[in-house]
């Protein structure tokens, strides 16, 4: 046995990769004989924490608002003069409409109501005039900044080695230490390199994951030659023994908590993604009819189609440590898998293999179950917008075509490196387009949450309770409001509901799925479309 360095995955000795963040374990510098801490013990007193975290935040609130009145209090009166408090009940003062006096007008920008009679000419008015010609109308005028209800999260982005944006997401702002794997060594037919995103709390008592899609094989041989648990550049295949959604993630979890006693305490369907992918698999049915070496099994294999299983779920664990520390869980996993028998002159092997993929896998956990309920929303948001951007998905499907042509041609696949990744990336345009299969995939992960919102910069899928979506995506913020008042700034662009942006999304009426009701034997899920 053998641990990761880089994650603290218990492996086998036969791994090359590491199954879960996919470090080469055959360097000696990723490896290590001894078991590494996984995670630090767990706070008793989180609730404590949680509580006084808050408290602290509420009056940093308050000396900012504060510290805000006093500045713009003095400013005005510093400036002009002016004794705002003795006008303070004036109904035309908050307008500027009756006052004919002011004559520094120049240091206030919204003076819209003013008339030019009672303000006297300006210093450069043909410069005034040029300016105006070429501003642009706001959106809506005389708006303020109104964030009340409303919520600020971190819009993430992250990239390969050649610079080229791969993985979008919306983050909570307090977890703050971030950290993204990239392993480009998948020799995978669909998701040749794949990626890991985790965003955790200082204290690591709050964990976000996500893991990039997967393409997987299982064959079951019955003359014993089956493979299982490697990767063969031969068939660029990845092996896992297939037993339902959970079969990949499970095991995960036992690698990644060694001891541990691992209890699965409930699981539902997430709608519309599961009807999308039910609708995909029987389109994918016909994949399987001709009569090419599907499976890369070996020249003169023919297949017949058996069965097939999808599923959008969500998966709660509870997780109880060595140490007697509890970890609950949260899991997101849309699923399809399509068995087929198998026969073959070449070697002379018969049996059934299967196709399956995990097309995304996001994951809460946290080691209190109150803070699980308090992060549920901000989770549901994480799921429906954590994804592949387009350019990724394009370059897999240009990587992986030179697998094949290689594979063809009787040679091992070049490895990608900073110029292939370059090459790859830089043929991806606005008019380049996925192939039907990515398509639909894109489609269902979208699907977590009914609702888009679209702009030139960023595209938010979010739940029907959110009424208006902004994102800053230069300054890395995204704000999201019940309230269809709210406005965080002109910094922010504003994204419209249903249309446009470089993602969009197909309309749809469906509704986030309804909660789990309260079982002796199930915990419910939280509010949201996947918790």
């Amino acid at each position: 046995m053998k641990y990761c360095k880089i994650c603290g995955t218990l492996l086998e000795d036969t791994h090359e990769h590491c199954i879960r963040c996919g470090a080469d374990v055959t360097l000696e510098e990723n490896v290590s004989m001894y078991p590494i801490e996984v995670m630090e013990t767990i706070e008793e007193e989180n609730k404590r924490k949680k509580a006084t975290g808050k408290i602290v935040a509420m009056i940093i609130g308050l000396v900012i608002v504060l510290v805000g009145l006093v500045v713009f209090f003095l400013y005005g009166m510093g400036e002009s003069g002016i004794d705002f408090m003795s006008r303070a009940d004036d109904e035309d003062f908050e307008d500027f409409e009756e006052y004919e006096d002011f004559e520094e007008y120049e240091d206030f920008e919204e003076y819209e109501d003013f008339e030019d009679e009672d303000l006297g000419e300006p210093e450069d008015d043909s410069a005034q005039v040029e300016e105006a010609e070429v501003t642009p109308e706001p959106k809506r005028t005389n708006r303020t900044v109104k964030d009340d209800v409303g919520t600020y999260y971190d819009y993430v982005t992250e990239s390969d080695d050649a610079g080229n944006v791969i993985f979008t997401a919306i983050v909570p702002e307090d977890l703050t230490e971030r950290e993204f794997y990239k392993n480009y060594e998948e020799y995978c037919d669909r998701y040749p390199f794949s990626f890991e995103f985790t965003a955790s709390t200082p204290e690591n008592d709050v964990r976000f994951t996500y893991l990039s899609p997967k393409k997987l094989w299982y064959k079951l041989s019955d003359s014993g030659k089956s493979m299982t648990d490697r990767t063969s550049l031969t068939y660029y295949m990845t092996y896992w023994e297939y037993d339902g959604p959970r079969s990949y993630l499970e095991p995960l979890l036992a690698q990644s908590y060694p001891g541990a006693k691992i209890e699965l305490t409930n699981e539902y369907d997430v709608e519309p993604a599961a009807s999308k992918l039910e609708e995909f698999s029987k389109e994918r049915k016909s994949a399987y009819s001709g009569g090419s070496d599907y499976a890369h099994i070996g020249e003169g294999t023919t297949y017949a189609y058996m069965s097939a299983e999808q599923s959008a779920k969500v998966y709660e664990y509870e997780i109880t440590l060595k140490d007697k520390n509890m970890l609950f869980c949260r899991y997101y996993i849309p699923s399809m898998a399509h068995k087929l028998a198998y026969a073959c002159t070449s070697p002379n092997d018969k049996g059934e293999v299967t196709e399956w993929y995990n097309f995304a896998i996001t994951c809460l956990e946290t080691g209190n179950e109150d803070v699980l309920d308090d992060y549920a929303e901000a989770f549901n948001l994480f799921t429906a917008n954590a994804m592949p951007t387009e350019r990724y998905m394009y370059m897999c499907e240009s990587y992986s075509k030179d697998i094949i042509q290689a594979i063809d041609a009787q040679r091992e696949p070049d490895p990608l490196d900073e110029a292939a990744l370059s090459r790859y990336g830089s043929s991806y345009t606005a008019s380049s387009k996925l192939d039907d299969f990515d398509t639909k995939v894109m489609e269902i992960l979208r699907s977590a949450a009914p609702k888009s919102f679209n702009g030139e910069s960023a595209s938010l899928y979010l739940p029907d309770s959110i009424n208006v979506a902004f994102v800053d995506a230069a300054g890395g913020k995204a704000f999201v409001s019940p309230d269809a008042d709210e406005y965080p700034g002109d910094e922010y662009e504003e994204l419209m509901p249903g249309s446009g942006g470089p993602a969009p999304q197909e309309s749809t009426e469906a509704d986030l799925p309804e909660e789990p009701e309260d079982t002796e034997e199930e915990s419910a899920g939280g509010a949201g479309g996947i918790i």
